[in-house]
């Protein structure tokens, strides 16, 4: 490694020790203060925080660098840019996958836990499915900020560090575990005891994480990735969440379910082999 090469990488970890500290220490603070009843606005906050600290981060690289500044390259660093409609599309459906199947199983085997038993479909789908579609678009706003940090900066930055296995196994365990405080001590995903939500959480979350992280791979951008966030937590919280009840309902469905957790695996495996594979071909053409 010659003496450049071993400034550049110096100047990468400094850059990527900036993102991780910056992460770190001011989501706890949000946290904390959205525990002890903060308002509903600082959610936003919090999610604006990775891409603040991946800002700064690709700031410190930029400098150290010494290259001249190009907001087309700085923003390509944020993985800000274009990509195939067809990523956006998957981005849209797959959460719907994953989510309705286990709702629709749920539902199902729990008639009285759902708000439409015996209404027919077609009054269904015109309360459900202009919500289901124009709710994506404003929790884009805050899923943005969110995929920034994660899949924008820090997924590509491990990447080259380690490979994109580890990147992607590193990645999704951290988002996992930065909203562990909010399950712990704040009243998300309420409804199950800690005990239980917490180890489950990691498990539905965890596979979300490795497909929205194989979608930024394959599409080079992170806009399906903030598509797929958005449309998760509209799906989830705003739509299928709305229309059920049930006092056990967090077992079986939405992010602490036992049922979404399966789906979730099924579509990352899935999501895997089709990685791997064009890894692959990739390296193959090199």
């Amino acid at each position: 490694m010659t003496m450049s090469n071993t400034a550049a990488a110096g100047n990468d970890n400094k850059a990527l020790i900036t993102f991780f500290t910056l992460v770190i220490i001011l989501s706890l603070a949000a946290e904390a203060f959205i525990v002890n009843g903060g308002p509903l606005w600082m959610y936003f906050v919090l999610m604006w925080i990775p891409a603040f600290s991946a800002i700064i981060a690709s700031a410190v690289s930029l400098k150290g660098d010494k290259e001249k500044f190009s907001l087309k390259s700085f923003l390509s660093g944020l993985g800000i840019r274009k990509c195939r409609i067809r990523y956006i599309l998957l981005a849209v459906l797959i959460p719907l996958v994953y989510l309705l199947i286990p709702y629709m199983i749920y539902w199902k085997t729990h008639p009285n836990n759902f708000g439409y038993t015996g209404v027919a479909l077609s009054l269904i789908l015109k309360d459900c499915l202009p919500a289901l579609i124009i709710g994506i678009f404003p929790g884009i706003l805050s899923s943005m900020g969110e995929e920034i940090g994660w899949r924008g900066y820090m997924l590509p930055a491990l990447t080259e560090r380690s490979g994109l296995k580890k990147a992607l196994i590193i990645t999704s365990l951290f988002w996992c575990c930065w909203h562990l405080p909010l399950l712990a001590f704040g009243d998300y995903m309420a409804g199950a005891p800690v005990w239980y939500k917490l180890p489950a959480f990691v498990l539905c979350i965890f596979p979300v994480g490795i497909i929205i992280g194989g979608l930024t791979y394959l599409s080079k951008s992170v806009w399906p990735a903030a598509f797929l966030h958005a449309a998760h937590n509209n799906y989830d919280q705003a739509v299928f969440g709305m229309i059920t009840r049930g006092d056990d309902m967090m077992y079986y469905v939405s992010e602490t379910g036992f049922l979404t957790i399966i789906c979730a695996w099924v579509i990352a495996i899935i999501m895997i082999v089709k990685v791997k594979d064009i890894a692959a071909k990739e390296e193959n053409r090199i």
